[in-house]
């Protein structure tokens, strides 16, 4: 019900991480998008570790 005091994985806390810098990105880009650029390239390089890990998840299940 409640994870309040449950560890969360390293992937739950990269998932948080990428879905805050796409929505920031996605905030900032009408004001600097020059900013935004580089939120939503950080972004995308923890996507591809996130899709990296469920991929590895996926070989040993």
């Amino acid at each position: 019900m409640f994870r309040l005091f449950e560890p969360r994985s390293t992937l739950e806390r990269l998932q948080e991480k990428y879905t805050f810098l796409m929505r920031r990105s996605f905030e900032l880009a009408l004001v600097d998008k020059k900013r935004s650029d580089l939120l939503n390239d950080k972004a995308c390089k923890i996507l591809q570790e996130i899709r990296r890990m469920e991929r590895d998840q996926s070989k040993i299940a």
